[in-house]
């Protein structure tokens, strides 16, 4: 059973993290972490199951609540595309708007954070975005 981690810190979490915080619930097959989610592989159906409803919304780091859920293969003729440099302040109905004038979108996230230069005074806000239509 594949699950879906959403709100991981990539820079931060790793693997055997996952791994060790899933494996209570079942034998834990393998885990990939990317920048900002992660997927769990689970032998048992029912240890996934037991997972989903003890994590989710489980903090790792604090302030930072776990989004986690079955994973969800894409519908069949759909296509996902990435957008990057999306003001901080785009909300995801606007870019949802802003899509369907070409077709129908399926999904959209606007994934934000902050983003700390070498220089430790100085913040910018980030946002990029993924969309899934027809």
């Amino acid at each position: 059973m594949k699950i879906f981690v959403g709100n991981v810190d990539g820079a931060d979490t790793t693997p055997e993290e996952l791994a060790a915080l899933f494996a209570p619930y079942g034998t834990v097959m393998s885990c990939a972490v990317m920048k900002q989610f992660a997927f769990v592989h689970m032998r048992e159906n029912a240890g996934a199951v037991r997972a989903i409803e003890a994590l989710h919304g489980h903090e790792l780091r604090p302030g930072r609540a776990l989004v986690v859920e079955m994973s969800r293969p894409r519908p069949l003729n759909t296509w996902k595309i990435f957008v990057g440099n999306v003001s901080a302040a785009c909300t995801s109905q606007e870019l949802r708007s802003l899509f369907e004038r070409r077709g129908r979108v399926i999904e959209c996230d606007v994934v934000k954070g902050n983003w700390r230069s070498w220089q430790p005074i100085r913040k910018r806000v980030w946002a990029n975005a993924g969309l899934l239509f027809y």
